[in-house]
């Protein structure tokens, strides 16, 4: 059985979710599902998921072994936020549960999200205008950044005390766990290594490439022995961050994405109490 402390991460989208289930999953009194991003809420009793058809399954997504030895549970997604059927659900199956919403600037998350939707040989080839284009707007690339619709339907269905909002920087640049773990109620001393972004954005040319693979072939023969599996991952997102170039996007896409958001940005600050006068003020340089 789950713990009675029981936390879901909502999301949102490019917002540094998967960093932060990394993160989490090395805290020796969290559990997290066997399952990486499993998104049950959003999938249950969904025609062609055999995987999750009832409560049940969820349960049994947590190891027992790591249930025993942990103090609370817990659960990392990208899109509960925007999903009213995860949002549904997890208030009739889990209405008590401690929710996590991590807020990007709008505009960096738009950016990173077309860059990830978008095949890139090299900074020279990329068309920003074409963030703006009806295909972009299929997958979501600038809807994901409309937070207050999705977080006003949250605050009308939980008590404000359940809720949480993280700006993503504060988690993955500052490394300031502190808040977040003393809501979620584990040990706040617990640091976790934060020298890694699972997938940070950019490009990594042909000869980095080739460095990167010779790494990857020279820790798998040298280290092998004396390092696990784990280990030797995270050896190769470091590396393969290092090698990553930021990419330069052109001011003049910033400042039409920040025309778009900016009267957005003042009805997230309205709705979570935070003060979000950087985003409305700063000139966002490059994006990971």
């Amino acid at each position: 059985m789950i713990k009675e402390d029981h936390f879901i991460v909502l999301g949102g989208h490019k917002c540094g979710t998967t960093s932060l289930h990394s993160y989490l999953e090395r805290h020796p009194e969290i559990c997290l599902p066997k399952i990486k991003g499993q998104d049950f809420f959003s999938r249950m009793g969904n025609r062609n998921n055999q995987l999750f058809r009832k409560f049940e399954d969820y349960i049994a997504s947590y190891d027992e072994t790591e249930l025993l030895k942990s103090k609370v549970t817990g659960e990392v997604s990208s899109v509960y936020l925007y999903s009213d059927k995860a949002r549904q659900l997890i208030k009739q199956y889990l209405p008590d549960a401690k929710l996590v919403v991590i807020l990007r600037n709008p505009v960096d998350r738009s950016i990173s999200h077309f860059l990830q939707t978008i095949e890139i040989g090299s900074s020279d080839n990329i068309d920003f205008q074409d963030i703006f284009s009806p295909a972009r707007e299929q997958e979501g690339v600038l809807k994901l950044s409309f937070y207050s619709q999705a977080i006003q339907k949250y605050l009308e269905e939980f008590p404000k005390k359940n809720l949480k909002f993280v700006l993503f920087d504060s988690l993955i640049k500052r490394a300031n766990f502190v808040d977040l773990f003393e809501f979620i109620g584990v040990d706040t001393k617990f640091k976790p290594d934060t020298s890694f972004i699972i997938r940070k954005g950019g490009v990594i040319d042909d000869q980095s490439n080739k460095m990167l693979k010779h790494f990857q072939s020279s820790i798998g023969k040298l280290l092998k022995p004396v390092t696990t599996e784990e280990q030797r991952r995270l050896m190769t997102i470091k590396a393969r961050n290092y090698l990553t170039k930021k990419i330069e996007v052109p001011q003049s896409i910033k400042d039409e994405l920040m025309d778009l958001y900016r009267e957005e940005i003042v009805k997230i600050q309205g709705l979570t109490g935070m003060d979000l006068s950087k985003w409305l003020a700063e000139k966002p340089k490059v994006i990971d």
